[in-house]
């Protein structure tokens, strides 16, 4: 009989070993999201673009597809304003920091609200978001939130490809164009754009292209110039002013993050 009761003593050691276990393994499951924004600038008498986002929420891998509600975790719905246009650059704009379970995601949503607006020559316009308060705009990103690790997510807002005017109707509409890539497969490609007298250009338009594929930016008041790429191959060009011959770049290698510098344009 004394046997039986140790051994019974001994399942139920074990029995609350394996419990306290699980519970360690449950504890702490948990890793961080970061989404950061920045723009592919707008051209023209442009001063401002207000994008209005109220909600953003993220969808986990796996859920059941049949139910358009499964798997959608939100993150935010913090009424944020983001004024785009000062995201050129390398400039950064921290949307969401927030703790996540650990385990594969698949989409981003952003729910925008309805106070989005284009500022031109000192006049503001409401944005029209077709449908955009509804079903919001969803990025299909795959990516991994690990334990105790931090996962960094960039939104590259396409302003030009995402704003429409119609002048007619004295309106502009609103369909948001995003890149969005992960922060890790990323580098950044950097330079100084001035005259042939040294001095800074200012509102030059410089293009990265791969495949087919282009990503523009435009020169700071210093002339200076900063492109968050994913990793590839580009091509740069400079526009506005007749390029110097001596200065031209093909087939730039890109590795992720990486910072390339001196990339520099001449214009005559």
């Amino acid at each position: 009989m004394s046997k039986l009761i140790a051994y019974l003593m001994m399942g139920i050691l074990l029995i609350f070993v394996a419990c306290e276990s699980t519970d360690d393994d449950v504890e702490g499951t948990t890793g961080t999201l970061v989404i950061q924004a920045f723009d592919a600038p707008f051209q023209g008498d442009v001063e401002h673009i207000y994008l209005n986002i109220i909600q953003v929420s993220v969808h986990k891998a796996n859920a059941d597809t049949a139910d358009t509600t499964a798997g959608w975790i939100i993150l935010s719905e913090v009424d944020t304003t983001i004024d785009f246009l000062e995201l050129v650059n390398g400039q950064i704009a921290t949307l969401i920091e927030e703790n996540l379970e650990t385990g594969q995601y698949s989409q981003l949503r952003l729910l925008l609200g309805d106070s989005s607006a284009i500022v031109v020559d000192g006049e503001s316009h409401e944005l029209k978001v077709p449908s955009g308060s509804q079903s919001g705009v969803k990025l299909n990103l795959g990516f991994s939130i690990e334990e105790n690790e931090i996962a960094e997510i960039y939104l590259d807002f396409d302003a030009s490809r995402s704003i429409k005017n119609h002048p007619k109707q004295d309106r502009y509409t609103l369909r948001p164009t995003f890149k969005v890539f992960k922060s890790v497969l990323s580098g950044t490609i950097s330079g100084l754009v001035s005259d042939s007298d040294g001095a800074a250009l200012e509102d030059i338009v410089i293009q990265a292209v791969s495949g087919g594929d282009t990503t523009s930016t435009l020169t700071s008041e210093s002339g200076h110039y900063q492109f968050i790429l994913v990793g590839g191959t580009y091509d740069l060009s400079a526009a506005g002013y007749e390029l110097e011959s001596d200065t031209s770049y093909a087939a730039v290698e890109l590795v992720a993050e990486s910072q390339l510098t001196r990339y520099d344009f001449t214009m005559n």
